[in-house]
């Protein structure tokens, strides 16, 4: 495992992280619940990260009870092995659509403390604000929300803040706008086979001097051999490019996902990249796809980007999530 400091934080994380939102079920692939066979599953698999040398964990008020199961999951490892990043913002998937999004200075604080108490830990090294384009004005996030982790920061139970957006133009706005330390800036499906947007911007967030944390370089289950969940917002000229990546990747006797991870979490132009885990074996296959591809492997990951992602050009699908937000608002 290859490590790298984030920024400018004294975090020195393993370059692939392991995201717990994987615990909430969200994938084709993961079935977590509290029952004793679910729970030793999951301590199994932290227990492999651990032993594979992951040291960075990541996960979300968002993803449901994600945070109290990886919190079993961590504790039979001691606090200083590992870093702990979680968020502030957006909450229980589960809960009505009018209580999804909440950024006061309050709700924030009340956020943090019940993260300390889940993972039965005096201090959180990361704590980032869940997809502020959601709020309805994003002075509420420079005004209440980046206060109020300040705050926190200065009592010593938040070490670093950061900053998570789908669009990668809103982190840009709230570097400039924020007069409060930014630690660390994090993006998902930006820096993957299908869409690097990301390298637009990382030249501009390295100026700023804030770690950049790439996050599932999978796609969300899009560059995997099952493919994506039904709630997934690819068009399908993206999604038949994957299945004709993973077609292709299967003729060549190559497993797609590896390649998928290879290529984002080797990449220089971010310090980690987060994905999820659902079994064992999932992260041992994950860890060996950071090592050096054969010739073969090489050959198939530049058909990939060349003949089926490159021709593409796809940036993502923008603002759709927020409209949709947007719209389910309306209804209620």
């Amino acid at each position: 495992m290859k490590y790298k400091r984030v920024g400018q934080t004294d975090i020195n994380a393993s370059i692939l992280a392991f995201g717990a939102s994987v615990f909430n079920n969200f994938f084709k692939d993961s079935n977590f619940n509290y029952s004793s066979e679910s729970l030793q599953n999951i301590k199994n698999i932290i227990s492999k990260a651990f032993e594979l040398g992951i040291n960075y964990f990541d996960v979300a008020p968002w993803y449901g009870n994600a945070q109290e199961l990886l919190a079993i999951g961590l504790k039979d490892h001691d606090r200083s092995s590992y870093y702990l990043s979680t968020k502030v913002g957006r909450y229980n998937v589960e809960k009505p659509v009018s209580e999804w999004f909440d950024f006061s200075y309050q709700k924030t604080i009340s956020s943090v403390e019940q993260s300390l108490k889940i993972f039965d830990t005096n201090y959180i090294d990361l704590i980032q604000i869940h997809d502020f384009e959601f709020a309805d004005d994003i002075q509420q996030i420079v005004t209440e929300t980046l206060p109020a982790l300040d705050q926190l920061r200065i009592q010593g139970k938040v070490r670093y803040i950061g900053i998570n957006s789908y669009l990668m133009e809103k982190l840009k706005e709230l570097l400039e706008l924020s007069t409060i330390r930014i630690d660390t800036v994090l993006t998902y499906t930006h820096l993957t086979l299908d869409d690097t947007s990301l390298l637009d911007f990382s030249e501009y967030f390295r100026s700023k001097g804030v770690g950049v944390i790439n996050s599932a370089p999978l796609s969300m289950g899009l560059l995997t051999e099952i493919g994506p969940p039904n709630w997934h917002r690819a068009p399908e000229r993206v999604r038949e490019a994957a299945r004709k990546a993973s077609d292709y990747c299967k003729s060549k006797g190559v497993s797609l996902s590896k390649l998928a991870i290879h290529f984002s979490a080797t990449n220089k132009n971010c310090d980690i990249t987060i994905v999820s885990m659902s079994n064992v074996k999932l992260v041992e296959e994950n860890v060996q796809a950071l090592d050096d591809l054969n010739e073969n492997e090489k050959n198939v990951l530049n058909h990939l980007k060349e003949k089926i992602f490159g021709p593409l050009n796809y940036k993502g699908y923008g603002d759709a999530e927020v409209i949709s937000y947007k719209n389910k608002m309306g209804n209620n």
